[in-house]
């Protein structure tokens, strides 16, 4: 366990401030566009960043303009002040310089920050809709939102305004929540030549265009697989456009329920008892295997494993489980062999585990005591158009 407390080191509430500014910019507009007054939390961001670099006597950047660019085009392991180590990878930035949006990692570093917005409003959702569920004791309409939310982040605006009514009554007191929680699409995902918003053929979120032109996907596992690939298309004059998820759960629910959601397949075709999302989601899987054994996974995909580490707190026991298990995508070790070992260092608590999906099948099938069809892990699983999608393995 690390010695130096999280909050006396400068370079850490640096970094709060300014993932917490990116993330609220790029909710409001274009952060390269915006003149005095800033903003509250871009301009405590600004004054942080100049008086760390004032104080440090280094040259500090001049305006918020100014500030986006170190965002996207300066290393985090080269910004002013002292970090802890190894709390952020080689190359990391909090922007993308292609589309100066937040990256995954400027997430995780702005639910860090105590009074983050980043996640606020993940959670808040998240919680009504738990509580409307649990209150009519209709857990059916929690999963029944949960998958939508995971395998829909685009709706049409007329599919917004049919969806409640047309599902057969599966959403029960949710429906209203959609209108919170898909909002119209940004102007950065709006191909003006086309006049549509163009989605991902792999993880089917919106593509954003880049300065140059081109299109990007905001999800790693995607852009590692090579170029974007078109999508369905959403013309802006045929059904009201684009409805597109908000970013917060797009990253917190939506890709981790995709990667929840294959994982529990594998799961159940070997012969575990599985359920997504009990107790109206405590916590991602509750997996009984045969021998009375009741495990409680959730899957974390984060680029940080100390942010991750910090995190590291088992789901309160409602339902039951006997061990709680954290599960990464094995790529990320692979691409961090120091994973594990900076997660371990972070961790305040022995609870939960830290296992790859590789490592938790591989576990199920000694639980099972069987080498079914369902727990082969000697390939990943293929995507819908054919190619392996990241997460299994």
């Amino acid at each position: 366990m690390l010695t130096t407390l999280w909050s006396e080191t400068d370079g850490v509430l640096l970094l709060r401030s300014v993932a917490t500014a990116m993330v609220r910019l790029s909710e409001v507009g274009d952060p390269g566009a915006y003149t005095l007054p800033y903003p509250d939390e871009a301009q405590r961001a600004l004054n942080t960043t100049v008086l760390t670099c004032l104080l440090l006597k280094a040259k500090p950047p001049e305006s918020l303009p100014e500030l986006v660019e170190w965002a996207a085009k300066r290393p985090l392991d080269q910004w002013p002040g002292t970090l802890p180590p190894d709390v952020v990878p080689p190359e990391s930035r909090f922007l993308d310089e292609a589309t100066r949006q937040p990256t995954a990692l400027c997430y995780e570093w702005a639910v860090d920050a105590e009074d983050s917005a980043a996640r606020h409003s993940e959670q808040r959702y998240m919680a009504i809709a738990s509580q409307r569920c649990w209150e009519e004791n209709y857990p059916e309409a929690y999963r029944a939102f949960r998958l939508l939310l995971t395998r829909r982040p685009v709706l049409t605006h007329r599919e917004l305004a049919t969806l409640p009514a047309a599902a057969d009554g599966e959403l029960g007191p949710l429906g209203d929540l959609l209108y919170d929680v898909y909002r119209p699409a940004p102007s950065g995902h709006l191909d003006r030549e086309r006049r549509s918003h163009i989605s991902c053929a792999r993880c089917h979120t919106l593509l954003h265009l880049t300065v140059g032109g081109d299109l990007w996907c905001e999800r790693r596992r995607c852009r590692e697989l090579g170029t974007a690939r078109r999508g369905r298309e959403y013309p802006v004059d045929d059904g009201g456009g684009a409805q597109l998820l908000i970013r917060p759960l797009r990253q917190w629910v939506s890709a981790t329920g995709a990667l929840e959601e294959r994982l529990a397949q594998r799961l159940a075709a070997a012969g575990a008892d599985v359920e997504l999302w009990p107790g109206f989601g405590a916590y991602g899987i509750r997996v009984r295997f045969p021998g009375g054994t009741t495990l409680a996974v959730d899957h974390k995909d984060w680029e940080s494993p100390a942010l991750l580490g910090r995190r590291a707190v088992p789901p309160q026991p409602d339902p039951p489980y006997d061990r709680c298990v954290w599960v990464v995508p094995a790529a990320r070790l692979r691409k961090n062999p120091d994973f594990r070992t900076t997660f371990e260092a972070y961790r305040p608590s022995a609870s939960p585990e830290l296992m790859t999906d590789r490592e938790l099948l591989r576990t199920a099938r000694r639980l099972i005591g069987t080498t079914a069809p369902g727990l082969r892990d000697t390939a990943p699983d293929p995507g819908p158009d054919g190619e392996a999608t990241e997460g299994l393995f």
